[in-house]
């Protein structure tokens, strides 16, 4: 029989603690600050304690799910003021996810009281913990594991000792980057397809459909490291065209994006880093080995550079040109706070206001390569700015948007 308990009754914790109280061989003990849980606990079968000593004085295993590390290091610190003396050696389960380095900092407070601290947070939700399906993601010693595995294998399907303490809650960090990265970019497709009139609801249902048999982006992850892949590697023609196919549908979601005004810099972020993420070559990127010798701040302002003004750019000279590439495009440019097109729009707004024709002169036909202003758009834009402008900087304005547009017609006839 192993003697166990449970501290935190809560939305995760509760059925995490049912699935104990039905478990053959598990004796189970229970202690939460709410009442209801507890008897609930109790009409299952457990035994419910007065105080975290009492259940600590009980039991040879005890997990602990409350809600953020002080409430954990509160706990330890009633487990190990009890009276164990008679008792053997015993393992604590923080299934709370912590900071990076509070595991630690546990086991070596706990260590000289003869407690084991073991994190071991969890994945998988309520419905995960309902139906003993969560994967228990633990690091520690290999005795406390063991000691630990009969009351780790009745609440999971999929446990694993990740390493070391502190082990298994980088597992769980790493993992839940994915989940949260993955959320906030749904929230962009959501955007998207909104902007577009798409049925929103539709929209998730093919998404769980897909994920459902594709894997979704836990898809791409058997690789044991992420170096690049060699030719010879059987994952270079598997990613190969993952990266092919990612980079064309990208590219085209955020053309979509820009003629709807949305904003999707986790799209844009995307198209950057697919591929040399996946250990293979993106051909998206601007060519690295043009400013490989640079700083990356000011490598990345001159990227930057290239795409707002439309031509080749070289690295400069003084403190004009250091605060322009590295703070201005290297930087203010890239916010995330509005997309390349808004703030092409505010600055064009600003030069027309200025009569500041000879910088539109850039600005305009930049907007236009790039895709960002049609002609209509151009058009429309004079006739809007020049009501407030004045008719003779947008008669200057004008001129520059027909010879922009004149340009591109004339080279389209020749090729």
């Amino acid at each position: 029989m192993t003697r166990a308990g449970f501290v935190g009754l809560g939305n995760i914790g509760k059925p995490m603690a049912l699935r104990l109280a039905g478990t053959d061989g598990v004796e189970l003990w229970v202690h939460d600050i709410a009442e209801a849980p507890v008897a609930e606990l109790g009409a299952a079968g457990a035994k419910t304690a007065a105080s975290v000593a009492e259940l600590a004085s009980a039991v040879d295993v005890l997990s602990v799910m409350v809600r953020d590390d002080d409430q954990v290091r509160q706990v330890i610190a009633e487990v190990i003021a009890a009276d164990r003396s008679e008792q053997a050696p015993l393992t604590v389960l923080v299934h709370s996810t912590v900071a990076p380095e509070t595991p630690a900092e546990l086991a070596a407070t706990a260590e000289p009281h003869g407690v084991r601290v073991l994190d071991a947070p969890v994945s998988g939700g309520p419905m995960g913990a309902a139906d003993g399906t969560l994967a228990i993601l633990v690091g520690g010693t290999p005795e406390a594991y063991a000691a630990a595995a009969p009351v780790l294998a009745a609440m999971g399907s999929k446990v694993v000792h990740a390493g070391e303490i502190g082990a298994g809650t980088k597992l769980k960090l790493a993992r839940n980057l994915l989940h949260f990265a993955s959320f906030t970019a749904a929230t962009e497709a959501q955007r998207l397809a909104e902007a577009a009139g798409l049925d929103l609801k539709e929209l998730g249902e093919v998404v769980r459909h897909t994920d459902a048999i594709t894997g979704g982006p836990g898809a791409v992850l058997y690789r044991d490291t992420t170096a690049p892949i060699e030719e010879t590697d059987f994952w270079h023609g598997v990613f190969g065209h993952v990266a092919a196919l990612g980079e064309k549908d990208l590219g085209f979601a955020i053309e979509l994006a820009d003629k709807l005004g949305v904003e999707v810099p986790l799209a844009r972020l995307a198209l950057e880093r697919l591929a040399p993420g996946l250990g293979m070559p993106s051909r998206t990127s601007p060519p690295e080995e043009k400013f490989a010798d640079l700083p990356e701040a000011r490598a990345k302002g001159l990227r930057k550079m290239e795409e707002v003004y439309g031509f080749d750019m070289a690295d400069g000279e003084g403190d004009f040109f250091r605060y322009t590439a590295d703070h201005l495009f290297g930087d203010i440019w890239q916010r995330p706070g509005l997309t390349t097109r808004d703030r092409r729009l505010l600055l064009i707004g600003l030069l027309a206001g200025r009569g500041a024709a000879d910088v539109l002169g850039i600005q305009i036909p930049a907007a236009y390569a790039n895709g960002e202003l049609s002609e209509d758009e151009l058009r429309e834009i004079v006739v809007f700015l020049s009501h407030y402008a004045g008719w003779p900087d947008g008669a200057r304005m004008n001129t520059v948007v027909e010879e922009t547009i004149g340009k591109a017609r004339r080279k389209a006839q020749r090729s």
